[in-house]
């Protein structure tokens, strides 16, 4: 009788029919309270699956960089040099454990040389290897990506053309989250982790397990071949509409804009993505190239897509790798839509009309193209930009398309084109839901002025988010607009709020730090300075600035082994040669500030150092 009403109750929970935009669709673990529980605990009955699945790319995504788990085990480990930065990058192993090794030469001497133990790799290993290191729980990602198909080395995605970052990338929870499982985030910081899973796991794509396993365990069996068991979320019996939104959940790489009181780990399957997220890309008349993570958008534009009741698992089995499949898998999934008697024209269908191509984000890579159709082979010439578009969601609000116009131009492309669109949609807000983003515009454009006068004139923060992500990052622009316009006590108060809400955003209580500097209140800065190094002992700015502090109450030897530390951190860190040359200043050594001075102009050869040299 129990089986009976638990499976009754279920049924209620759902009242929609495939293809319909099914708004009352309701998994007994969509509710808040049930927990994840772990894929080992998935293969404990489903361990067939569970061992086909782990050979995927999503199985791979993630994991400890171990020679298990590491493409690099098999290759030639190759060494890397970025010609414009002058350095190198030598991954090898000791024992079991992957390190990477950044040096640079002068003549035959080595100059510098930093070693980090690498924790993670990201990445299946179909295409790349990226690298990861973790201390104290804060993740950054290391300059230095393996390109499996050409089985090359070079630095990531994003740190060519003189962008390289080196160890300052931080992997905060908006990538995390599409690259591996579910992690425990630390709240009230962006990239601190109280523990990171290995790989995408079966909940990704199934929703949170807990219930499900309690009552199989508790012997409430569904007979899945009739009925849909409402514990656990099979995406297969979903309607096309929701069972697309798991896929394009990761497939759809873009600007994506949390909705109001929505987290990147929020999204479970079997809801609308678009009451998570939207997703943008920037649209252009006749464009045809793509980014690699793209397949969704790519997908929507396929005849194919428009014309029938198609999604990802039409052709793909989320659970078998691809690379394990017959030469005719593919084929045979295009035979059931399309009657070809001539087996010469159904041999690997899509080499022609899904060709691989290179992607506009990724170097040294090949991806297939999943926009079906007959590809004429003629080049068009990318057209007008047609704006920011969310791929998830036909009908975004205005505070969305804002935002993401902000976030685009900010993370992506700091065309202007962007801000005077985001303009155009803060305008028809009213100021309760524009005011943070008033602050964001201004703040993109250096317009210190404008942020204080939104501040008086809107009676100080009333209008901030409850979301303390959100409060803590505005707080901080305010306090900066503040500082520099020398109203150095509210700028202090904020800074102060900001660091409280967001306690492990360490580049909050970094210009916290350099406020009270500011403020001449010296032991409260170099507090301030010292708890960032507790939490991060290699925060290369807090290092320079206690080496300034040192300085200025004149502990030279002291200033001088911070100063030490950051440069060996960071060998081209202006800001330590400039600390240094105001050292040898005021101990009167001008030879060594003419040294030092001398070593900013190799670095900047524009710096004002070299009218100070020339006074000197």
């Amino acid at each position: 009788m129990r089986k009976v009403v638990i499976f009754f109750l279920s049924i209620l929970l759902f009242s929609c029919q495939r293809g319909e935009v099914s708004t009352y669709t309701k998994y007994l673990n969509h509710n808040d309270t049930v927990r994840y529980v772990g894929k080992q605990q998935c293969r404990a009955c489903h361990a067939e699956i569970y061992d086909s699945y782990m050979q995927t790319g999503m199985g791979k995504s993630f994991h400890f960089a171990t020679k298990e788990h590491s493409a690099l085990a098999d290759s030639k480990m190759p060494l890397i040099h970025d010609s414009i930065k002058n350095l190198s990058y030598q991954p090898f192993w000791k024992n079991d454990s992957l390190y990477l090794k950044e040096f640079r030469l002068k003549g035959k001497d080595t100059s510098h040389q930093l070693i980090k133990k690498v924790n993670y790799k990201i990445g299946s290993g179909q295409h790349t290897n990226s690298h990861l290191f973790e201390i104290n729980g804060y993740v950054h990602q290391m300059p230095y990506t393996y390109y499996t198909q050409e089985e090359i080395a070079d630095l990531p995605p994003g740190f060519e053309d003189g962008n390289n970052t080196r160890f300052s990338r931080e992997i905060g929870l908006e990538c995390m989250s599409c690259h591996n499982a579910y992690p425990n985030h630390v709240e009230g910081s962006l990239n601190k982790y109280e523990s990171i899973p290995s790989g995408i796991d079966c909940e990704r794509c199934h929703g949170p397990g807990e219930v499900h396993v309690k009552q199989k365990l508790a012997g409430n069996i569904i007979d899945t071949s009739k009925y849909i068991d409402y514990t656990i979320v099979n995406p297969a019996k979903l309607p096309l509409d929701l069972q697309f939104d798991v896929c394009q959940r990761c497939h759809l790489q873009g600007t994506a804009i949390l909705a109001e009181g929505k987290s990147f780990t929020d999204f479970k399957p079997g809801k609308h993505l678009k009451e998570v997220m939207d997703v943008y890309l920037p649209k252009y008349e006749n464009e045809e190239s793509f980014i690699m993570a793209s397949h969704v958008d790519r997908l929507k534009e396929s005849a194919c897509f428009k014309a029938g009741e198609m999604t990802c698992v039409t052709c793909h089995n989320p659970h078998k790798s691809v690379t394990t499949l017959s030469a005719t898998y593919f084929d045979n999934k295009c035979m059931q839509c399309h009657d070809v008697c001539d087996d010469e024209q159904t041999q690997n269908c899509t080499s022609c009309h899904m060709p691989t191509s290179s992607s506009t984000d990724i170097m040294h890579v090949a991806i297939t193209d999943h926009k079906i159709g007959v590809q004429t082979g003629v080049e068009t010439k990318k057209g007008a930009f047609l704006g920011l578009v969310s791929i998830n969601n036909t009908s975004p609000t205005n505070l969305s398309k804002a935002k993401a116009y902000l976030k685009h131009y900010e993370s992506f492309d700091a065309n202007p084109i962007y801000l005077d669109s985001a303009k155009y949609y803060l305008d028809k807000l009213p100021i309760e839901k524009s005011y943070p983003l008033y602050v964001q515009y201004y703040y993109l454009q250096a317009d210190y002025k404008d942020i204080v006068s939104l501040y008086m004139q809107h009676l100080g923060i009333q209008y901030l988010e409850d979301n303390k992500s959100e409060k803590s990052l505005c707080l901080s622009r305010i306090a900066e607009s503040f500082s520099f316009n020398d109203l150095d006590e509210q700028a202090l108060s904020m800074f102060q709020q900001a660091s409280k809400l967001a306690p492990y955003q360490l580049n909050y209580k970094l210009k916290l730090g350099v406020q009270l500097v500011k403020m001449k209140d010296y032991p409260y800065a170099e507090q301030v300075f010292k708890g960032i190094l507790d939490e991060y002992p290699l925060h290369k700015e807090a290092l320079v600035n206690l080496g300034y502090l040192s300085i200025l109450t004149e502990d030279f030897s002291t200033a001088e082994n911070y100063l030490n530390q950051a440069i060996a951190l960071d060998p081209d860190y202006l800001q330590a040669y400039e600390n240094f040359v105001f050292l040898a200043q005021i101990q009167n050594k001008i030879e060594q500030a003419k040294a030092y001075l001398n070593k900013i102009l190799e670095i900047a050869p524009n710096h004002k150092a070299k009218d100070f040299l020339q006074k000197l």
